[in-house]
């Protein structure tokens, strides 16, 4: 008893030096859920009676809600004190984070993205690590702390430690109000946004209205998979394709004019919700590429417009400008006089006129009303809080009625399922329990996570969501409803809860449900099993009538690296109708065996009619295969074993392999990261690289290795915590199946 006693006492004494400093003020309403407010000494100081007025907005909406003050020094205390409130209360469902909180810098955590792999040794830090709130979301990660930024003291850079659980399941939401600006004016920003949020939250907006938008380059400009996604925002919004319901899915090659009808539709006073896809940069929406020319001279100019962009390219990179051009010359034997008036301010001017035409900048926004209240950005770098003019920043802090936008802070993956769930928000479900399922590292909430629509239905997700996640009779009801968004979080609740004694429940409703949504989610489940059940469904759902199920299938066929998967994966290259469907086949097949690929898909081939395309498709394919297999065995595979080469150009080789999960070089990163005689840095890149076959049949060879490697003790200590990390990812499977 006494050394309980001790222990009570050097806690409370630890807890009390930890808040010694912070400044709580209580809920004023009780209320079945709470919510907490985060912000910083003089941001509270500035804005008191907006933030005051927020959170009693909030605790009007249902939510009673704490307001932690302090000068947080580093994100480690606010982590703690997040961690505290949530122990002594488990109500607490979210946080919002309010001017100059500090920002984690995450490195050694690739794997958490859905397609970040920057090389980390390359770079600088701020470049080579994701900002990311996912730190104070998941109570379980573990961090190393590196180093605190000099030049933005906001930033602190962490190392997701190897004994860290390897997937994010978060604990709580939490949204960033930060203002896209790094002066004074900040404060004002903060101040006129809480007090606007404050009214609108007042306001029962129903959702009946929303923008959707598909970029040049985005999915391969697939129309199939464009096609896919409008049948499945059907059956999540299916109010918006009543009489008075409004849904305008525009495609950016629907008008060269883009730009000013999306300016002109995001004003429109009606518009609840907008959903961007598209590429995108921290400052700028890529809306459209260059215009398709009508002529050879229309041609022309459009090589030369290039061209001239890539000369002004390498000198803002401060490369060389002569090389530059001379490998462009090389490349596509283009005539020197081409990449004329490329530094000539006139034509600087007239090109740069052009491009401003056809992209959304964060200097546009400022000049708009942005109406919707959420706005979705599936594109790059949109949400990078880190830096000013952020485009998500520019929104939600502009002129116009935006609350929250989720965004962002690198770059995305395109084939994401980034609609999943969506239709919550049909249910009054808050953007930040939507959130919190989107288990990335770089998403975040910009705004209020707190915002929701107007809840139509008689079901309180929000509680059952955080109070009752457990009860599994309530999550059987919804799986019985007629309503797509209820049994599709039906079944990923259900499978939460049951894991792999919920297999014969997913394949039944992949089998039987009539819903795009509800079939992909069973099936994400299945694949986070990565059973054999999971692996013969594939042969089902590779002929889906959802294009994204298909889509999904043939990655999945790809790094599983069956060969009973080539002859399937031969006929997706040649006759799916959707573009993106056959990328990603040509994609898959090569994995599992450039050299078996060729031999299959000429086998389809000859089952063909006769016919000038079945002669050009063949001799197209078996050029890229051999590319591929080239690539692979002459390439890739000779320099990660010369150990007379550079370090550095052998890990790039081996970091290859965190893209392409070619399973012919499984054996051969084993067999580096055994050797003894290999240095620790290419030992411990090899080992990572082997991290990412989270899918391959082969991975108790991998994990068997790691196990070996990482309990030897003669092994290097960064040997062996890379071994152990690699077995932990494999062992848990990728942070989501979507995105391995």
């Amino acid at each position: 008893m006494r050394r309980k006693s001790i222990i009570c006492g050097i806690l409370l004494f630890a807890l009390s030096q930890l808040f010694a400093e912070v400044r709580i003020i209580q809920p004023v309403l009780k209320t079945p859920g709470h919510f907490a407010i985060i912000i910083d000494t003089e941001s509270f100081q500035r804005t008191e009676k907006a933030v005051l007025a927020y959170r009693d907005a909030i605790e009007s909406d249902g939510l009673s809600t704490y307001i932690y003050i302090n000068n947080w020094t580093n994100p480690a205390e606010i982590k703690k004190a997040i961690t505290k409130l949530k122990q002594s209360d488990p109500a607490l469902e979210g946080v919002v984070f309010i001017g100059d909180i500090p920002i984690p810098m995450i490195r050694d955590a690739q794997h958490l993205t859905s397609a970040f792999k920057m090389d980390q040794e390359k770079f600088p830090y701020i470049r080579s690590s994701v900002p990311s709130d996912c730190f104070y979301d998941d109570f379980d990660l573990k961090f190393n702390f590196l180093e605190q930024d000099t030049s933005n003291t906001l930033l602190f850079y962490y190392s997701l430690a190897y004994d860290s659980p390897q997937f994010i399941e978060k604990d709580i939401y939490s949204g960033r109000i930060i203002p896209p600006v790094d002066d004074d004016s900040k404060y004002e920003l903060i101040r006129r946004y809480l007090l606007r949020v404050s009214k609108q939250k007042s306001e029962k907006n129903e959702m009946d209205n929303i923008l959707t938008y598909s970029g040049h380059g985005y999915t391969s400009e697939s129309l199939s998979a464009w096609e896919g996604e409008l049948l499945s925002l059907r059956e999540q919004f299916p109010q918006l394709f009543e009489l008075n319901g409004v849904i305008k899915n525009l495609n950016h090659a629907m008008s060269s004019e883009m730009k000013g009808i999306v300016i002109s539709e995001l004003q429109k006073p009606e518009l609840d919700m907008a959903i961007f896809h598209a590429h995108g940069a921290y400052d700028t929406q890529y809306l459209l590429g260059y215009p398709p020319a009508n002529n050879i001279n229309q041609n022309i100019e459009s090589i030369k417009l290039y061209l001239r962009s890539k000369l002004r390219q390498a000198k803002r990179r401060k490369k060389s400008v002569q090389e530059a051009q001379g490998y462009f010359i090389k490349k596509y034997e283009v005539p020197e006089n081409w990449f004329e008036g490329a530094f000539v301010d006139s034509i600087i001017i007239a090109d740069s006129i052009f491009s401003a035409n056809l992209d959304i900048y964060s200097s546009d926004i400022e000049k708009m009303s942005p109406q919707a209240e959420f706005i979705m950005f599936d594109e790059c770098f949109n949400g990078a809080f880190i830096k000013s003019n952020y485009i998500a920043g520019t929104y939600v802090f502009g002129n116009g009625n935006t609350v929250a936008c989720v965004a962002n802070s690198v770059n995305v993956k395109q084939d994401i399922w980034a609609d999943e769930f969506l239709g919550l928000l049909n249910y009054g479900v808050r953007v930040g329990q939507w959130q919190k399922m989107r288990n990335y590292l770089e998403s975040h909430i910009i705004g209020d996570p707190t915002f929701h629509f107007k809840n139509e239905s008689r079901y309180d997700l929000n509680h059952n969501l955080v109070l009752k996640g457990k009860n599994l009779r309530k999550w059987r009801k919804l799986l019985r409803s007629s309503d797509v968004p209820l049994r599709t979080i039906a079944v990923a609740m259900l499978y939460k809860n049951l894991g792999s004694g919920f297999e014969d429940d997913l394949v039944n409703i992949y089998k039987n449900d009539l819903s795009f949504n509800v079939r992909l989610e069973a099936l994400k489940c299945l694949a986070d099993l990565r059973s054999e059940t999971f692996n013969v469904i594939l042969l089902e759902s590779v002929n889906d009538p959802y294009e994204l199920v298909r889509r999904l299938t043939v990655n999945w066929m790809g790094i599983i690296g069956k060969d009973e998967y080539l002859p399937i994966l031969a006929e997706k290259i040649i006759d799916d109708p959707s573009k993106r469907v056959s990328f990603a086949a040509k994609s898959a097949i090569i994995e599992i065996s450039a050299d078996k690929a060729k031999v299959e898909v000429c086998k389809y081939l000859e089952k063909m009619p006769e016919s000038p395309l079945k002669d050009q498709l063949k001799e197209t394919l078996k050029k890229s295969f051999e590319r591929s297999s080239n690539w692979l065995n002459d390439e890739l595979l000779p320099t990660i074993n010369n150990d007379t080469l550079k370090v550095k150009k052998r890990i790039r080789s081996i970091r290859t392999f965190r893209n392409y999960n070619f399973q012919d070089a499984i054996n051969p990163l084993i067999n580096i990261a055994r050797n003894n005689e290999e240095s620790a840095e290419i030992r411990v890149a090899a080992l990572e690289a082997l991290g990412w076959f989270t899918f391959t049949h082969n991975r108790s060879i991998i994990i068997s290795a790691c196990e070996e490697i990482s309990t030897q003790k003669d092994n290097p200590i960064s040997v062996a915590q890379e071994a152990f990390k690699t077995k932990e990812r494999l062992l848990v499977g990728a942070n989501n199946p979507i995105t391995p």
